[in-house]
């Protein structure tokens, strides 16, 4: 069984530079539900926050604080405070949707280094040398 959280919007799309997965679906499968229940509900404070959390997946993905894309992994991580960070990380691919991997609570430091590597990498690309 799976569940559609929503789309990868035109302006994420655009800032990450991923034209090919503007509007692709982005799901969750059971076994990522179940996977984030055992590998990450003591992560949270009580059971019901972590229930919280995943009945909130499509609030995370379609209003998101911030999205962190990384070229090398291949993942899109969506970041939304629901009396925790909260990571939603999306594996990326060719394929007709993007499949959530896991869900989990994150720390600010977390959020602050994406940010820093967002700012790097912005800088990377505007000083390097394209010799094609």
């Amino acid at each position: 069984m799976k569940k559609i959280l929503g789309k990868v919007s035109d302006e994420i799309a655009k800032q990450w530079e991923i034209p090919e997965q503007k509007g692709k679906n982005i799901v969750i499968y059971e076994e990522a539900m179940e996977h984030s229940r055992k590998r990450h509900i003591s992560d949270y404070s009580t059971k019901d926050d972590y229930y919280l959390v995943m009945n909130s997946l499509k609030n995370i993905i379609q209003n998101p604080d911030y999205v962190f894309y990384d070229k090398i992994k291949k993942g899109l991580e969506y970041y939304k405070k629901i009396n925790y960070n909260i990571l939603v990380a999306i594996r990326v691919n060719n394929g007709r949707e993007l499949k959530v991997k896991s869900v989990y609570p994150v720390e600010d430091k977390k959020i602050e280094n994406r940010k820093k590597k967002e700012e790097q990498m912005k800088l990377y690309n505007k000083y390097v040398i394209h010799t094609d």
